[in-house]
């Protein structure tokens, strides 16, 4: 039966991460995680082996050997993850981390070191600090891709694109966000299979089976919208909008009734207009950022998403935090649901209901491709300016042959086994998956949307949470300062 294959599915998604708590109230971060049990390589459907596959790909590096130097990661404690494992402890996740770093300290001669950091900020700050006094500390600092403009804005960072050994062209690396954050001929930061929080971080769409299949709604059918290109959001909510039950029997409202969509109101919104694609900002004719989200679509999706959250049957944006929104799901009290890969690891692994995934609807299907984003929370990866021209060759050969070891070894024991290895016995939820991953939409203004960009990438969510569907007049008060601060963000690059 179907749902038993999206069960067999759904167990693929539980098992990569933990998360633990974001250092602001308004982010469900994604700062720690489990591991992987390990899994046997299943075949691809067209018989070869993509594990097998990727370690024959070389990744055309020369031979240097480097003395035995030490190559230091800075970052977050909660991430350490991804650049470093202490030992093999026999969990798949982590023992492939560590083989891939002796593989390449073996090869190159060097000693993988992690400079861990308490919080973001102490990382973020501390660059600065350090870039001023000049003390090499070292080779590169990994942090959220939403603090970004704080060491760019103390000039502290080194442009990737002078960097030898760096093939931004290979498949380990992030091609969407490098390409996207590439501003004049200068990347200050790099992301790719070596941060597979870029995966953790990706939103979907995920539907509870059984309450799904109580109104008639039954994955084959989701799944033949999708591939028809018809999963639109006008059909999403015409799918929704009427299941509401008053599960509890108090008469009204609340997070423990029974809805055909439920949400708060906050974090996942910023996925609606990469959805939609909508983007926030653009690359003028000289290649430069400039706003681009004050648009006819942008006013009308919003429109959308309000009347559909706030006025009507079966849309529920009223959920009390980002935690009862995954509760809901989890309790059998909402169809679909918006989510990151994440939570299946922190509340879906203990779920009695089996789930399936879907892509973020479409706003037509005029549009190419179903689209996302990850959250703002993905790792990136800078070279500090004390980092002398001598060094660069150091760090172009490792990080390269970190992220290529990364994407032949580690990624797979995330995504090609665990999602569509030995517990992923339906094809179409293996499909569902790859349609999210390759949709995922990077916008630049996400590095400096705290900052410069006076949260227009947080725009939409802001007014969700507010009750405010009058952009034109939200716009117009920031429209002035958002111009001249973008010219800001075009001297960081000049």
């Amino acid at each position: 039966m179907i749902w038993k294959r999206v069960a067999a599915a759904a167990l693929a998604v539980l098992m990569l991460l933990l998360a633990a708590c974001s250092e602001t109230p308004q982010e469900n971060a994604v700062e720690d995680m489990g591991t992987v049990p390990e899994a046997e390589i299943a075949p691809e459907p067209d018989g070869t082996d993509d594990k097998t596959d990727r370690a024959s790909v070389p990744d055309n590096l020369p031979e240097l050997d480097f003395g035995g130097r030490d190559f230091r990661a800075a970052q977050q404690t909660t991430r350490t993850y991804e650049f470093y494992a202490e030992e093999l402890t026999g969990e798949g996740t982590n023992d492939a981390v560590y083989n891939r770093n002796l593989k390449i300290e073996d090869r190159f001669k060097v000693k993988i070191v992690s400079v861990d950091y308490d919080s973001l900020s102490s990382i973020t700050n501390d660059v600065a600090t350090l870039v001023k006094s000049g003390t090499d500390a070292y080779e590169v600092v990994s942090h959220y891709a939403y603090r970004a403009y704080t060491p760019i804005h103390s000039r502290a960072y080194r442009n990737w694109l002078e960097v030898p050994n760096i093939d931004f062209s290979r498949p380990w690396w992030n091609s969407l966000a490098n390409e996207q954050n590439t501003i004049n001929g200068i990347l200050y930061t790099a992301t790719g299979d070596i941060n597979i929080s870029s995966l953790l971080t990706t939103y979907a769409f995920f539907f509870n089976v059984p309450v799904t299949e109580k109104y008639g709604i039954t994955p084959e059918s989701l799944y033949s919208t999708v591939y028809e290109g018809t999963w639109t959001i006008d059909h999403f909510i015409g799918l929704t909008s009427s299941i509401y039950e008053d599960s509890n029997g108090n008469g009204k409202r609340d997070d423990h009734d029974t809805f055909g969509f439920a949400a708060w109101p906050g974090i996942s919104c910023d996925a609606w207009l990469p959805a939609f694609d909508q983007p926030i900002t653009v690359k003028d004719e000289e290649g430069f950022p400039v706003p681009a989200i004050n648009s006819e679509k942008t006013v009308a999706a919003l429109e959308k998403i309000f009347q559909f959250y706030y006025n009507t049957e079966g849309g529920y944006g009223d959920v009390s935090s980002a935690e009862n929104e995954v509760n809901m799901f989890a309790e059998d009290c909402v169809c679909f649901v918006p989510s990151i890969f994440n939570d299946a690891f922190t509340v879906y692994r203990y779920m009695d209901s089996a789930y399936g995934i879907l892509p973020y609807p479409k706003w037509d299907e005029a549009q190419e491709m179903y689209l996302t984003n990850s959250r703002d929370q993905y790792t990136v990866i800078g070279i500090p300016t004390f980092k002398k021209d001598d060094d660069l060759t150091l760090i172009g050969t490792i990080v390269e042959a970190l992220s290529a070891e990364s994407w032949r070894s580690v990624y797979p024991e995330y995504y090609d086994i665990a999602l569509k290895g030995k517990y992923s016995l339906d094809q179409d939820t293996s499909n569902m998956v790859d349609l999210v991953l390759a949709g995922r939409n990077y916008d630049f203004s996400f590095l400096f949307g705290e900052a410069e960009c006076v949260r227009i990438p947080y725009l939409f969510r802001d007014m969700m949470m507010d009750r405010d569907v009058n952009f034109a007049s939200r716009y117009k008060k920031m429209e002035k300062s958002l111009k001249a601060n973008m010219k800001k963000i075009r001297g960081y690059y000049e």
